[in-house]
């Protein structure tokens, strides 16, 4: 089912752009804030202004907005080139330009978190005292907290500054003393005053906050049935929570300081209302990964099959723990739907898309990362093979819905995975109108994997990484009844496999980054017969994370919040240092 938003959000005014992510105009529609407070209808449509905020696009070259966002991720990691620039609007990403904090890119990133906290901080005001509400009150307000918690955990690892190897910018970071810093906490007690002197969270304090926030949500959602798969639930928080402490995990496991500096924070006065991490080592947050892991796949959710594979990616299904849904109700002229959408964006096959096959700015698959596809992998004909480029025998192979005429345009490693709503290429009231995944079964997989891995030996995680290839996603034959083995004779080359597989299975979905950066792993678009576009192509080393990866906050909020130290500005640093 699909929420008609728009119509639900009589009460939910715009928010406006104010200092760390605060909102305090109450939208009333002529309710005084004691009687939102007392009302489950009121909090309701607070509830829905928080999913409101993940539909749009944005407002400059389609980068904000979370589907916008995921977008822009899988670029800057140089998972979607372009099979041409011309309507590429999220070049700058590839490029690592124009991502200072004067430019657009900054604002539109900052925004688009700022709103998602701003509305869910209206919910937890309004429904402050939980118990005078209904069990769907109550849900209301844990799915407000599940939404601040992505928001906040996404954030940490966006704006914390990580070492680039770029000297110029790592010795102004420390000069500065931007390391181990995130982004200022802003909560439903937040006052106007404070927001105007509203530091970074250092990171020991930061998840702690996201951690409660991920309590309370379970608490408050233990055995509520959600109305859409816009809403979280429990499944969605223990997704959250794997993610959570695999991030820890990495960071813990690679820099032991600052598990210790963690503890020696632990007492500290203001991190006291915060719920304390309850572990010791690296190994017990490994430990917690996979049991969230596990509790997040137990909750009725099914990997992915070949048939719904190919369907397009456009509809959520059993696989799908969370998911962005827009409806076509949803869609407002003003910001542009016509072209300003996901499905413009990342399908090759739509006549209102700038990605399409129409414009030639279609999205592909990294040519060395095809390449190391197993040949019994059956999502590999999700990307169009070399040799069947411009031949029209690949209509049936590729489950296209493109005429022969068409697909015959479609390059190399052309992308096939997303499919306009209804199959409708040309209505884009219809064809964006789209489910967007945001959470999958699969990923909990992954997680389990590597974190088990890392817990439990080597060969405890190669096993279920072999399991969940060879049961869902390799095609075994008589003579080859388990086609995947991993060959990984340590644990950093078991991760490298890990990733591999990550990238080709949430193409398109924004994963990635996140998995780079807790990584420190490098990345290369600058190889013999890559397909990137000359402009983007770069080489980074492991150990340190891409210039462009450490995003900077933009000067519409360190004008207003004076105790923000910004981090050192990316942009040009890449492309002066290749030349």
């Amino acid at each position: 089912m699909k929420i008609q938003i728009k119509h639900i959000l009589a009460v939910a005014l715009a928010v406006p752009m104010l200092s760390s992510c605060l909102d305090e105009e109450y939208p009333t529609n002529g309710m005084t804030k004691g009687q939102v407070e007392g009302s489950t209808s009121a909090l309701e449509a607070l509830n829905m202004g928080v999913v409101a905020q993940m539909l749009n696009m944005g407002s400059s070259y389609g980068g904000a907005g979370f589907a916008g966002q995921m977008v822009a991720l899988d670029a800057m990691t140089g998972q979607i080139p372009p099979a041409a620039t011309g309507y590429d609007y999220f070049s700058a990403y590839s490029q690592g330009n124009y991502l200072g904090p004067t430019y657009a890119y900054s604002y539109d990133t900052w925004k688009l978190y700022c709103d998602i906290i701003a509305k869910a901080n209206k919910v937890l005001a309004a429904g402050s005292d939980v118990k005078k509400f209904t069990d769907a009150g109550a849900a209301y307000v844990g799915n407000a907290l599940a939404y601040r918690a992505l928001a906040y955990f996404n954030m940490a690892q966006l704006y914390e500054y990580q070492t680039t190897g770029y000297p110029s910018l790592d010795n102004e970071a420390k000069a500065d003393g931007v390391y181990g810093l995130t982004v200022p906490i802003t909560t439903e007690a937040t006052t106007n005053d404070d927001s105007y002197h509203n530091p970074r969270a250092p990171f020991y304090k930061m998840y702690r906050f996201i951690l409660t926030d991920l309590n309370r949500a379970e608490e408050l959602l233990s055995g509520n049935e959600r109305n859409d798969i816009n809403q979280a639930n429990t499944a969605v928080v223990y997704g959250l929570k794997a993610r959570f402490w695999l991030t820890l995990a990495s960071r813990f496991d690679n820099s032991p300081t600052d598990l210790t500096t963690m503890e020696e924070h632990a007492d500290d006065e203001d991190c006291a209302a915060y719920d304390k991490l309850g572990v010791t080592t690296a190994k017990e947050c490994y430990e917690n990964a996979s049991k969230y892991a596990r509790l997040a796949e137990a909750q009725g959710f099914t990997p992915m099959s070949k048939d719904d594979w190919y369907k397009g990616f456009n509809s959520s299904n059993d696989a799908w723990m969370f998911a962005i849904s827009i409806s076509s109700d949803d869609m407002n002229d003003d910001t542009n739907w016509s072209w300003k959408n996901f499905t413009s964006f990342m399908s090759a096959e739509t006549e209102f898309g700038v990605g399409s096959y129409l414009y030639g700015s279609t999205r592909q698959i990294d040519r060395q990362l095809y390449e190391k596809m197993n040949s019994a992998d059956w999502r590999k004909n999700t990307w169009i093979a070399p040799t069947d480029a411009g031949q029209e025998s690949g209509t049936s192979k590729y489950k296209t819905i493109l005429s022969k005429a068409d697909f015959k345009k479609l390059s190399a490693y052309t992308g096939l995975k997303f499919k306009p709503g209804n199959d409708n290429m040309a209505d884009y009231t219809v064809g964006a109108a789209v489910d967007i995944p945001l959470m999958r079964v699969e990923e909990m997989y992954f997680i389990d994997a590597e974190a088990t891995a890392h817990a439990s030996g080597l060969e405890a995680g190669k096993r279920i990484l072999e399991d969940f290839m060879n049961n869902y996603r390799c095609t075994a034959t008589t003579d080859n009844p388990k086609p995947f083995t991993s060959v990984a004779s340590d644990l950093w080359n078991f991760t490298n496999e890990i990733i591999r597989e990550k990238r080709i299975e949430f193409w398109g979905e924004g994963l990635i980054y996140f998995d780079y950066k807790r990584l420190k792993m490098g990345f290369t678009t600058n190889y013999d017969g890559t397909n990137h576009p000359k402009a983007y192509q770069f080489n980074f080393s492991n150990g340190f994370v891409a210039p462009r990866m450490n995003f900077c906050f933009s000067n519409s909020e360190t004008q207003y919040n004076n105790a923000i130290i910004n981090n050192p500005d990316p942009s040009g640093v890449e492309s002066a240092a290749s030349k």
